[in-house]
């Protein structure tokens, strides 16, 4: 197995935005160091669960910050930036990175971050089309002309090359929709899960990709290299007692799903449930070594998953809890699921 971490810069009540950004980033040192294999930051705006509105300003900030550990973006929501200044941003990022970039892409999904830029909701199926196949193009052709309903652009050279050629690694967000892993699929894209999906859904949704890739006249041996590289999100707390993995966790989950989207969203009841039902969630892990490795054990055999996004900070969680979770999960928890350390 290979393992990750997610980095969304939650605002909970208790805390303010400087302190916020110097942690998180801090974390990702951490990471670095107790040996995770991608860092994912997400990307959200007008909303205290997610200040990040442009997550390529976070990637600059931690490409320069690390080494080795690769970066991913989880996501860059595509119908809200221009196709151009994507390309040629995570074109430079890629430099920045030494080539350890790997682009995340997804459609976005309030309503109101939308409204704040001013970008009609229903446009967002469409935007999203457009915008990923013109920065792919882009990269093909060197040249930065492009032309579809929403942008067209004069025809120049296309600065700075990429790195990794002939594009970035493409991970494709899929949160419930089976429709989006069909699409990833025909593209042989690997998925990136979100937190919702129970263990048999993520089997379906396995399944299914390797049917559609199939179908679609991919190779077996291609279909079962794009599987290997699917992730999946879990909300991830290790401490020194399940007890008290589950107590520690509490106040930050709970915040975090006051959000009605965010319950909706992830495929929870849109009424505010009592903290068991989240902890309970097949996505939520929670508990002593022993019991986390007993638990992504099972998950990876049952799910056919082998990397797993853990995301210990979910909203809002205390810096020094955060930080001996990771310390823990890398020397405890990682070992006895990954003997040896596999490089992407």
């Amino acid at each position: 197995m290979r393992f990750g971490t997610f980095h969304l810069f939650s605002v909970g009540p208790w805390t303010n935005t400087y302190d916020v950004i110097e942690n998180e980033i801090n974390q990702v040192a951490s990471e670095e160091a107790c040996g995770f294999d991608t860092v994912w930051v997400g990307e959200h705006n007008a909303r205290r669960y997610g200040i990040v509105g442009n997550v390529l300003i976070t990637v600059a900030a931690l490409a320069r910050l690390t080494e080795r550990i690769r970066i991913g973006t989880a996501v860059v929501r595509l119908p809200l930036h221009h196709p151009l200044h994507i390309a040629e941003d995570l074109a430079y990022l890629d430099t920045l990175t030494r080539g350890r970039l790997d682009f995340g892409v997804g459609k976005g999904y309030d309503p109101l971050e939308f409204a704040t830029y001013g970008v009609p909701f229903d446009q967002r199926e469409e935007r999203w089309q457009e915008v990923f196949s013109t920065v792919l193009q882009i990269w093909e052709t060197g040249r930065t002309e492009h032309k579809g309903r929403f942008y067209e652009g004069a025809d120049a050279e296309f600065f700075p090359a990429l790195l990794q050629r002939p594009a970035l690694p493409v991970y494709v967000m899929v949160s419930r929709s089976d429709s989006s892993v069909v699409w990833a699929a025909e593209h042989l894209y690997p998925m990136h899960l979100g937190q919702g999906p129970s263990w048999d859904d993520v089997k379906h949704k396995m399944d299914l990709y390797a049917e559609t890739a199939r179908s679609a006249g991919y190779a077996d041996e291609d279909i079962a290299d794009a599987l290997r590289r699917c992730w999946q999100l879990k909300q991830m707390h290790v401490s020194t007692t399940t007890e008290r993995a589950v107590a520690e966790y509490e106040d930050g989950l709970m915040w975090y799903f006051a959000e009605k989207n965010n319950r909706i969203m992830f495929g929870y009841s849109p009424d505010p449930q009592p903290y068991e039902s989240y902890r309970d969630h097949q996505s939520v892990v929670l508990g002593s070594s022993e019991r986390v490795i007993d638990e992504l054990g099972r998950y990876t055999e049952h799910t056919g998953i082998e990397n797993v996004t853990c995301w210990f900070n979910c909203g809002s969680q205390p810096q020094g809890q955060v930080l001996s979770a990771l310390s823990q999960f890398a020397s405890e928890v990682a070992p006895a699921l990954r003997p040896v350390t596999v490089s992407r």
